[in-house]
């Protein structure tokens, strides 16, 4: 799980930005709940970012993305342009090195992983293994010199480009800390971006009977008029010139996608049950889609291991409050195993039942710069957390037309029921 995250000289982030998903310090209100108890780190279940449109909050997750991006692909040629923007406002840092860090944990061990670079070059890479609560720096590197390096890695230098992250390459080499670091980048850090299509592993879930149930209970509990899902593949035809395109980057081509659709009850004139229709998700509301997205990261994230780090942007955008607040009831209940960060602009979140430390603000100033906030580091914050975390309104109900009843308790039972169905492993 994610235990920070930091980046500076990063799109409108100048100064060092830094946020924490460890515990606060004396802090005991919700603790059964709201976070994950270990003997070595507390860590928080959810994280709430907020801030005004273009304060900056999309941009600091954004930053993770690009380093899990950098990460992840790795560079072809020793001519490949890095991806490099950062904070163009100001001359001393145009053309200063952008710097990301990275604290984690996966298994049993702690890791703190950083680097900075340009466009061309990575001027700084450092990892550092945390076993025990003893830490050792694994290998440490400023442009292609090596202050510190393993002796079973040493070989590797000479095929190390000057644009390549070394952990990259050590991982190729199948390196133990360096592997888990990249494993968790694959496989732990989850983009829950509902901008684009669900994945196929996601849509394979509701061909799963017991998981299909399960889904059709959460809409029914949080008010949606769907009585069923049924997943259907399709045949997709691609151009010929698109499948060598394809064959010369060594990637199959694919042959059928996964079209998942809701069911609706009609009724006739005088209210009579007359049969059913089914729609495609894409010809459902943006709001429906969007639940969907997030609720099938959630089961797919509760019985593929646990432990992961799911980020969500605009996390309340074509939600209504009401089912907003439930989501957030849920990723901070006892039975939600998996981290959650979220950027938002609803305020009225703040009147859940969440801590002071796991709410965060970015604002920006009159030269561009965007800054990142803890509500724990507020003066008052730590002796009367509770009372400062009503900074929103109380949400007032019907003011502007219906309001779904949302079931939180039912909610949290078919994740709960997700997990004993198919044996997920409780953590923490």
């Amino acid at each position: 799980m994610l235990i920070e995250f930091g980046l500076e000289n990063y799109t409108s982030f100048k100064e060092r930005a830094l946020f924490s998903a460890e515990t606060g310090e004396r802090l005991r209100k919700y603790k059964y709940t709201n976070t994950f108890e270990n003997d070595d780190i507390s860590l928080l279940k959810n994280i709430l970012i907020f801030g005004s449109n273009g304060a900056g909050k999309s941009q600091l997750l954004n930053g993770l993305g690009r380093m899990q991006n950098m990460i992840i692909r790795g560079t072809q040629t020793v001519t490949d342009k890095l991806e490099y923007t950062p904070f163009l406002f100001n001359p001393k840092t145009s053309n200063k090195p952008t710097s990301f860090y990275v604290k984690l944990k996966r298994k049993e061990n702690i890791y703190e992983y950083s680097f900075s670079y340009n466009s061309n070059t990575i001027t700084k890479e450092k990892l550092v293994v945390i076993i025990d609560g003893k830490s050792k720096t694994y290998f440490n590197r400023k442009n292609n010199e090596f202050e510190k390096i393993p002796k079973l890695l040493t070989n590797s230098i000479s095929k190390l480009r000057k644009n390549e992250l070394f952990l990259y390459l050590a991982q190729q080499e199948n390196d133990e800390y360096a592997s888990e670091v990249y494993k968790w980048f694959v496989e732990d850090l989850m983009f829950v971006n509902t901008s684009v299509r669900i994945p196929n592993d996601f849509l394979k879930l509701m061909q799963q009977p017991d998981l299909k149930k399960e889904m059709v209970s959460f809409l029914n509990f949080a008010d949606f008029n769907i009585t069923d899902i049924k997943v259907r593949k399709l045949s997709i035809n691609i151009p010929e010139k698109a499948q060598k395109i394809l064959q010369m980057m060594d990637q199959k081509t694919p042959q059928n996608i996964l079209q998942l659709y809701t069911v609706h009850e009609v009724y006739n004139d005088e209210g009579k049950l007359s049969g059913k229709e089914e729609l495609p998700l894409e010809m459902e509301s943006v709001g429906t889609q969007r639940l969907f997205f997030i609720v099938l990261a959630m089961i797919f994230s509760q019985i593929n291991g646990n432990s992961k780090t799911l980020i969500i942007d605009e996390f309340d955008d074509s939600l209504h409050h009401e089912l907003a607040s439930a989501l957030v009831n849920i990723f901070n209940s006892k039975q939600n195993n998996n981290q959650y960060i979220l950027t938002t602009h609803d305020y009225n979140l703040l009147d859940n039942d969440i801590r002071i430390d796991q709410i965060y603000f970015v604002e920006k100033n009159f030269m561009g710069c965007s800054k990142l906030e803890s509500a724990f580091d507020f003066t008052d914050s730590r002796t009367n957390a509770r009372h400062d975390i009503n900074l929103a309104k109380k949400y007032i109900q019907g003011v502007y037309g219906a309001v779904p009843v949302i079931d939180i308790e039912g909610l949290t039972n078919v994740l709960e029921n997700v997990n004993k169905k198919l044996g997920g492993t409780i953590h923490g």
